[in-house]
C-alpha cells in the first residue's frame, strides 16, 4: 500500500524525468516512455482499459470507443498499476496473461489498488503545482479564489480532463468548496 505523499512523489518524479512543465500531460507520452506501449481497440462492456502483462512484456489496452479524456485517465491509471507494483487477479486468457481491468468497480473506491490507481491518476493529470500556478492567475487580490462554472469549465479543458474529474482534484486538494 502507497501512502498519499508516495504517489505524489511518484508522479512529481515522473514529471520531472519526462520534462513535464505544465498541462496537458502527454500521457500516452509518458506510458509510452515507460515502457508501455498504448493499444486502442474497442473494448466490450463498461471496460474502460486494462495494464497487460505476458513473459514480462507490458502494454495498456484502452476501450477506443471512449471520451479523449477518459482514455487519458485510463492511461494514467493503468500506468499507475504499473508504476505502483501493483499485481492483477490472475486472469489466465489462452496463455499467461495478467489483467488488471478499468471498469466501473474502479470508480468505487472499494478496492485499495483502484483508490491508489485513481489518486496516482488525478496527481499526472492535474498536477498540484500546475494547478496552483494557474489558479494564482485567478485569484483575486485577497488571495482567495472563486472559479465559475464557465472557469472550471476551461481548465478542464487545459489539462483535458472531465470537468467531474477536475471539480474532485480542486476539492481534494481543498481549492474550493465541495459545496
Amino acid at each position: 500500500m502507497s501512502t498519499r505523499r508516495e504517489i505524489e512523489e511518484t508522479v512529481s518524479g515522473l514529471l520531472k524525468r519526462h520534462q513535464i512543465y505544465g498541462a496537458p500531460v502527454p500521457v500516452d507520452r509518458v506510458a509510452t516512455e515507460e515502457g508501455l506501449p498504448i493499444i486502442e481497440h474497442a473494448l466490450q462492456g463498461e471496460v474502460s482499459g486494462a495494464l497487460i502483462s505476458s513473459n514480462g512484456v507490458s502494454a495498456i489496452a484502452v476501450n477506443s470507443a471512449h471520451h479523449l479524456n477518459r482514455r487519458r485517465f485510463t492511461i494514467a491509471h493503468e500506468l499507475a498499476h504499473s508504476k505502483l507494483g501493483h499485481k492483477g487477479d490472475q486472469d489466465h486468457i489462452d496463455w499467461k496473461f495478467t489483467v488488471l481491468r478499468r471498469d466501473g468497480k474502479s470508480s468505487e473506491a472499494s478496492d485499495v489498488q483502484e483508490i491508489e490507481a485513481n489518486l496516482f491518476a488525478a496527481n499526472l493529470l492535474m498536477p498540484r503545482e500546475f494547478l496552483f500556478k494557474d489558479l494564482k492567475l485567478q485569484a483575486g487580490s485577497n488571495g482567495e479564489v472563486e472559479l465559475s462554472d464557465v472557469q472550471l469549465s476551461a481548465l478542464a479543458r487545459k489539462y483535458q480532463v472531465s470537468e467531474t474529474a477536475m471539480n474532485f482534484r480542486l476539492i481534494n486538494l481543498g481549492l474550493i468548496s465541495p459545496i
